[in-house]
């Protein structure tokens, strides 16, 4: 069960912040009980709020200007999670006597604040996330700040399995261990019960040793990895030399101590009947939401508010640990879903020949929305193999895809339409496999340089492509649709497979000018190309698919392959060739010249295992090369958190959950019922505004959701299909009207105008920078975009 720690007591500070009044009042109207000092606070004059009413300005203006507020200190405050939260009393005065003034905050997340106009208000914290809240009073144009630090406090012992997100990461039957995306979308055998003896739990709090001499170490997720808001939790997987645990203490802790958390977890209950070793376990998923509401936020001292996770592990008696990782979290909750291709779904059956179950797998296309536990089905159905639909590409805003139908008509090619009920399938009358599409789903440029009309496939006037180009290899749309960058497969210059080339793009004439190459392998060692090109969310940079080995596939294809030991890594270019092309090392997996975090096999797996009836099985079986399995990287097209966010296909292990040889993910020559290929995908951060020639890349993370059992890749994270006025939603770039503002009732809901008719917020629609709300913000493929990295 949970055990809630409970923290009411107000907290000291000391520094004042620039500017800040000086006044001998101190923990004056704190609700709760406590004392407050120290602290600082900011006053500005012309500030977007300004607040209108009864009191406040008197006959327009007549008011002098010059009142206070107090408290003026930082006050901090301690909140329970799932108590009742303490609250903090402001009053405003002019010349020592109260003022009616207008009161908000810029979080309303965090708490709220009665609007006024009143000369006495009180914050109250939500209790739901921690952070540094700033309280505005405001009174003819002049705006007076002060700042509370609410920290989140909790801690549990065990599962609660009265707390609905919780109760889902509870396994009751083998079966849900690799059903879908797996134990609440990431794997493993869910939440451990409470630790029942009171030795093992001083134990953890008193551990004999920081386990080096066992060997302790985290296997997933990498230390320095950047989240966004949102997404489900991470699984912890651990290696140490006793191979076995039997509770472990999980600990979660804020820079700023906006949150704090500890939980202690026995064995999973689902491991008595799988006789497995307790060496993964998640975090509870509510905890995770809290914690990442609360890190990434602004702090007192301006400085990151990062996450540290901390990990004690117990065994026979004795702890060890802990072992610790600390996080970057983007202040910015990724919305959207992701298709991606799957060739060994059972979400379709439409080919014979699998190893394991019934025989039979699927080729298709499948979908996560952002927060689901398991894939949905898009496109693709069982039946014979020309139900199967894969080599597809998705357009920026969610409203269109295109795929390649199966072997028996793999001439062919299908345009759905995507909309919130669903997907809309259109023959086309020309092949387009791995085409590009615009960023609002009209046109589609193919391999052989073609333009076609979607849905209807209606061929369009073009030039200037065939200067560069007679035949493209995975070609791409810049984000804001005047560009388009590919790999060429034939041409009239020099050496066109080795180069990557941008163009300028008139979508209304159809003309392609200006190219620009901005990869020339020419000169290096055979096999080494670029591929799989696409653009980030500015249209400046390119990310691109490296190739140094193409595998036992040969070298001939303009799609680079991923399989049969073919080995690459993911790289960035400038697209006005100002840099040299730069591989993204930390999201490879390196952290230093000829170094890797990336764990690897103490011992070979024993497979034997074919692609395509090739033998594979014997292919950097310790996944000792990692770093060169990264593929197929695309964009999500809307910059968040300081950010830009990358989704590619790896082989790398996922842990100690994935671990068979790196190629085996063919369901015909490998049992993927009984084994999790480690054919997988990954999302890492891109720091936005990074310098040419310089590595902006952070640690992946697993995409949590994906079919565990399935070899999974290409994932396109696109924008959902655009929601109505009046409709929930979470960020803006999820609804038409491009704005997502509380409702009447408190909840968010789409937005045709920005709110109050003034400026915009991360997230939501701008044309240019001065439509953002925060003078910081950029104006980033027409969203408001925090400037990055944090």
């Amino acid at each position: 069960m949970v055990a809630l720690s409970l923290g009411v007591a107000l907290a000291a500070c000391s520094a004042q912040g620039p500017g800040s009044e000086t006044s001998a009042a101190s923990g004056g109207g704190v609700g709760g009980g406590g004392t407050a000092t120290g602290g600082g606070d900011s006053s500005s004059s012309g500030d977007d709020f300004n607040p209108t009413g009864p009191g406040v300005g008197g006959d327009g203006g007549s008011v002098p200007l010059g009142f206070t507020v107090q408290p003026n200190d930082l006050q901090t405050i301690a909140v329970a999670a799932g108590q009742a939260a303490p609250s903090v009393s402001y009053t405003a005065t002019r010349m020592d006597a109260p003022i009616n003034v207008g009161w908000s905050v810029d979080r309303g997340e965090l708490g709220a604040i009665s609007a006024g106009p009143a000369s006495t208000a009180t914050f109250t914290p939500k209790g739901t996330m921690g952070g540094l809240v700033t309280v505005r009073a405001g009174l003819n144009g002049e705006t007076v700040e002060r700042n509370v630090l609410i920290r989140l406090t909790a801690a549990q012992n065990g599962a609660d399995a009265a707390v609905p997100a919780q109760a889902q990461q509870i396994a009751t039957d083998p079966t849900q261990l690799t059903l879908g995306g797996g134990v609440g979308g990431v794997g493993g055998e869910g939440l451990g019960v409470a630790v029942t003896s009171t030795a093992t739990l001083d134990a953890l709090e008193h551990p004999a040793s920081d386990g080096g001499a066992e060997q302790l170490k985290f296997l997933y997720p990498y230390d320095g990895t950047v989240w966004p808001r949102g997404l489900l939790a991470p699984l912890l997987m651990w290696q140490w030399t006793p191979g076995d645990a039997d509770a472990i203490k999980i600990e979660l802790r804020t820079t700023s101590g906006s949150f704090s958390w500890t939980g202690t977890f026995g064995r999973p209950e689902i491991l008595s009947t799988t006789g497995r070793p307790f060496i993964r376990h998640p975090i509870p998923q509510d905890v995770w939401t809290m914690a990442t509401d609360s890190a990434g936020g602004p702090t007192p001292d301006g400085s990151p508010d990062r996450l540290t996770v901390s990990l004690t592990v117990a065994r026979e008696g004795q702890a060890y640990g802990p072992i610790s990782q600390t996080w970057t979290v983007a202040p910015a909750r990724l919305s959207g879903i992701i298709y991606y291709n799957s060739y060994g779904t059972r979400l379709a059956e439409n080919y014979d020949g699998a190893v394991g179950g019934n025989g039979r797998f699927g080729g298709a296309v499948l979908s996560i929305r952002a927060g689901d536990t398991a894939p949905q089905l898009v496109a693709g159905g069982n039946g014979g193999n020309s139900q199967c639909r894969v080599c597809h590409s998705v357009s920026a805003n969610g409203s269109r895809l295109l795929v390649q139908n199966g072997l028996d008509s793999y001439g062919l090619s299908a345009a759905y339409d995507l909309t919130p009920a669903g997907a809309t399938e259109h023959a086309l009358s020309t092949a387009a496999p791995f085409a590009a599409i615009s960023p609002d789903g009209s046109i589609a440029l193919t391999q052989a340089g073609e333009l076609l009309s979607l849905p209807s496939s209606t061929r369009r006037p073009t030039s200037g492509i065939d200067e560069v180009a007679y035949e493209l290899g995975t070609p791409a749309f810049s984000p804001d649709g005047t560009r388009v960058v590919f790999n060429a497969m034939s041409g009239p210059g020099a050496n066109p497979r080795r180069k990557l080339f941008v163009m300028k793009f008139d979508a209304m004439t159809g003309d392609f000018a200006d190219p620009e190459v901005i990869v020339d392998d020419s000169g290096e060692p055979a096999g080494t190309r670029p591929g799989w090109p696409a653009f980030l969310p500015d249209s400046k940079s390119v990310v691109f698919h490296h190739q140094t080995d193409p595998g036992n596939e040969g070298d001939t294809f303009g799609d680079l392959r991923t399989r049969r030991g073919a080995k690459a890594h993911l790289a960035w270019a400038s697209i006005d060739g100002s840099g040299t092309a730069v591989p993204l090392d930390l999201l490879n997996g390196r952290d230093g010249p000829g170094s890797t975090y990336l764990p690897s096999l103490s011992a070979p797996v024993q497979m034997t295992c074919t692609a395509d009836g090739t033998s594979v099985g014997d292919i950097d079986s310790r996944h000792k090369d990692d770093i060169n399995m990264n593929y197929e990287p695309t964009v999500n097209p809307v910059a968040s958190g300081g950010y830009a966010w990358v989704v590619f296909t790896s082989r790398r292990l996922y842990g100690n959950a994935a671990t068979i040889p790196p190629f085996c993910s063919d369901p015909r020559g490998v049992d993927l019922v009984e084994n999790i290929t480690t054919k997988k995908l990954w999302v890492a951060a891109i720091d936005l505004d990074a310098t040419p020639g310089t590595d902006p890349s952070h640690p992946a993370f697993y995409l949590p959701a994906q079919e565990l059992l399935a070899g999974n890749a290409r994932g396109f994270w696109v924008l959902d299909p655009c929601r109505s006025e009046g409709a929930p939603c979470d960020t803006g770039d999820q609804c038409c009207g491009g704005y997502c503002q509380p409702g009447s009732d408190g909840e968010l809901i789409c937005s045709n105008a920005p709110p109050g008719g003034q400026c915009s917020h991360p997230q939501e629609r701008c044309e240019t920078a001065a439509d953002c709300c925060d003078p910081t913000n950029r104006c980033i493929n027409g969203f408001c975009a925090v400037e990055g990295p944090l």
